[in-house]
């Protein structure tokens, strides 16, 4: 009986950076990752390597400690980058690319509080002045503000959302199953103004644009990420004069004033798609807080027992 012949195939080694994400995508997609899983991959490999364009090489482990450690940044975000870097990585190395996986010594950080940042709506609205409607992406870029501060919808969620996805009529965005986070569809509701400005947008784009162009889309019809969308956003905020201000921060927001203005909070859940109550219930206090400043000013009790006035020195 003859034996089995074991054939030497030597592994075709990816050349470039751009040639391995696009194996190391095809791979986890193969694996069954969701298209946002890998949107999310795609986004901070091509982030990284436009920061350092030297880091396919023996330098890659110290582009990646640079990477990690930029100033500002969060536990969270310096542990997203190392959840899609690491892996990444370890299949450059496997792929033969490199000898080991440069991103292997890096470890984890500590976990944090969830950094939720009350903006004052006053700013929200000279934010959304100053950006305008007057072109495509300013047009772009408002309708998009205002739907995510008037939804809580995810960054990620709004920027793949396709025409035919959106309900003008009934004023209502199904989030497909596959670009949410949680793997679960939903729907959310908006306003008559962000319907208007939403209807706006899709009334100019130009007729070859098929459904597969998403709605909020560069002026070219290419996908938008998450990451270009808050680099713009905090452009016109220090344009505006304010503060630091993410994409992000339209959703909290949004969630703040939802139970600031009555709403609860198991709707809420439902429309920010929360998996679980206790993710939402982080919202509560920041509203708790208001709740507690609006009973000490109207307290009956406090009526009766009104604190004595403090006497003025003499001048």
């Amino acid at each position: 009986m003859k034996s089995a012949v074991i054939i030497d195939i030597r592994r075709n080694t990816p050349k470039t950076w751009e040639e391995c994400t696009a194996r190391f995508l095809a791979w986890k997609k193969a694996q069954g990752a969701a298209p946002r899983t890998l949107l999310g991959y795609n986004e901070i490999i091509t982030l990284f390597f436009r920061r350092f364009p030297t880091a396919w090489s023996a330098t890659c482990r110290e582009c990646i400690a640079q990477f990690l450690a930029q100033e500002g940044i969060s536990a969270t975000t310096h542990n997203m980058r190392l959840k899609t870097l690491k892996p990444f990585f370890d299949f450059a190395a496997r792929e033969g690319s490199f000898t080991e996986s440069p991103a292997s010594e890096f470890r984890m950080r500590r976990g944090e509080a969830a950094r939720i940042v009350d903006h004052p709506m006053s700013d929200v609205k000279k934010i959304l002045d100053f950006i305008g409607t007057d072109t495509f992406s300013s047009l772009r870029d408002t309708a998009l503000a205002i739907l995510s501060i008037d939804t809580g919808i995810r960054p990620s969620e709004a920027l793949q959302l396709r025409p035919t996805e959106i309900d003008i009529h009934l004023r209502r965005a199904f989030i497909r199953a596959a670009t949410s986070k949680t793997r679960t569809g939903r729907t959310v509701y908006f306003s008559e103004k962000t319907a208007a400005m939403i209807d706006r947008l899709i009334q100019v784009r130009p007729e070859e644009w098929d459904n597969e162009v998403p709605v909020f889309c560069t002026s070219y019809g290419n996908a938008w990420n998450t990451h270009a969308w808050t680099v713009q956003l905090r452009r016109y905020a220090q344009k505006a004069g304010l503060k630091r201000f993410s994409a992000y921060d339209l959703r909290h927001q949004h969630a703040i004033e939802y139970l600031r203005n009555g709403g609860d909070v198991f709707t809420l859940q439902k429309g920010m798609g929360h998996s679980t109550l206790a993710m939402t219930e982080r919202y509560l206090a920041i509203s708790n807080e208001d709740l507690k400043r609006a009973h000490e000013k109207a307290s009956p009790v406090a009526a009766l027992y009104p604190a004595p006035r403090k006497r003025m020195g003499k001048i």
